[in-house]
């Protein structure tokens, strides 16, 4: 009994080995699609003593007993005891072998139907545009353009990004490389009162251009005047302030906060409202100054001059030019 399991074993890796024959895998890069350019290398193990390969666009299965060439694909081979160890390798890459199929085989025989241990050669489509576009200003000079690739799984074949500015009245057209493929660039050279745009465009490693992004425009200056300047008595003592900003802090430089000055005091706040307490019951008449700041500096002020009236709690306020 112990014999015939013995027997059956010894069959059963007969089969295994007729059946697969070759272990193939892509050794580099260690992604997949490959860029355009990229050395690609492929390796075939077998344990038959013998390797063949099936090359794109060549007829004939090869078997590989020393070091050749066959259609741009470098074959080399090492043998230990019955060990095969070969590689097939692409020194650059081109769109021609996207999609096709290399293989390998440990042995050709006529027991049974062998099949090939098959790889597709995946080539990286060209660029995509870049979306999400950001932009961080960090002083009055500079700011940071953050964005994202659109094709995480091909972002390997991505160099650097061209980010092409204009200042519409500024300086003329300026471009700019990012290292890399980092999604952000800094620009530190930025003029007070411009009104800039930004394009920014994918290059892949053999030079193609992805489609450009969306035109951002940001306007490169202090903040605008408030407007619509309110307040209310709500106490014998206090008054709370209301104000509105018209800026997009899309398409220009945030606000940080406003400063408000007022007899002879100040105060800060990042909100568009603010409650001013304390006050001397017997000065009913007060001037406000509201400024607005932001990273490149202080915006046009708007003042103000309120009466309050104690006895009705009444405020009427007039703005100064």
């Amino acid at each position: 009994m112990a014999t015939t399991g013995i027997y059956w074993c010894l069959v059963l890796v007969d089969l295994i080995l007729l059946s697969s024959g070759a272990e193939l895998a892509q050794t580099s890069p260690s992604y997949s699609p490959v860029c355009l350019g990229d050395k690609l290398v492929f390796t075939c193990t077998t344990n038959t003593g013998t390797v063949y390969w099936k090359i794109p666009g060549h007829n004939n299965l090869e078997e590989i007993l020393q070091p050749t060439t066959i259609n741009g694909l470098i074959l080399e081979v090492t043998k230990v005891n019955s060990v095969v160890t070969s590689t097939a390798t692409y020194q650059s890459i081109n769109e021609s072998l996207n999609g096709t199929l290399i293989g390998c085989i440990g042995e050709i025989t006529v027991i049974g139907n062998v099949q090939f241990e098959n790889l597709t050669i995946d080539v990286t489509d060209p660029p995509v545009a870049v979306n999400n576009i950001s932009i961080i200003p960090i002083n009055k000079y500079t700011m940071i353009i953050n964005w994202l690739y659109q094709n995480p799984k091909t972002i390997q074949c991505i160099v650097n990004y061209t980010v092409i500015v204009n200042g519409i009245n500024g300086p003329s057209q300026q471009n700019y490389s990012s290292t890399g493929n980092n999604p952000n660039i800094t620009i530190d050279d930025l003029i007070i009162g411009t009104n800039y745009s930004f394009i920014i465009i994918p290059i892949d490693t053999i030079g193609r251009e992805g489609p450009p992004s969306s035109l951002i425009q940001y306007i490169w200056n202090v903040p605008a005047q408030v407007v619509n300047i309110s307040w209310n008595q709500i106490s014998t003592d206090s008054i709370t302030i209301w104000w509105n900003n018209t800026q997009d802090s899309n398409t220009s430089p945030p606000i940080n906060n406003y400063t408000l000055i007022y007899n002879n005091n100040s105060q800060n706040t990042t909100n568009t409202n603010i409650t001013i307490t304390g006050l001397p019951l017997t000065d009913t008449n007060y001037t406000v100054t509201i400024i607005p700041v932001n990273v490149i500096g202080y915006g046009p002020s708007a003042t103000v001059n309120g009466t309050v009236d104690y006895h009705t709690g009444h405020a009427n306020i007039e703005l100064l030019q």
